[in-house]
């Protein structure tokens, strides 16, 4: 299950290099992009869930700040 926080705006794309739980992170991604890829009939989401997969530990923090999920939530 996905931890959604408040949404971020648009000057809050600064890294915080804090240690995160990548794993878990990267988990609620993915099953966030396959649920909305179920909600939307297939590619909306699907994209997304296997770039996820795939991302760096960099990339997820952003994709995670463009889906407004409070990562304070991810730290170890």
């Amino acid at each position: 299950m996905c931890v959604w926080g408040e949404k971020m705006g648009l000057f809050s794309h600064s890294i915080d290099n804090g240690d995160y739980d990548y794993d878990r992170l990267r988990r609620d991604l993915v099953d966030e992009f396959g649920a909305q890829s179920a909600a939307f009939s297939g590619g909306f989401g699907f994209l997304e869930m296997c770039d996820a997969e795939d991302a760096s530990n960099e990339q997820l923090l952003e994709m995670a700040r463009r889906e407004g999920i409070n990562l304070n939530r991810y730290k170890k």
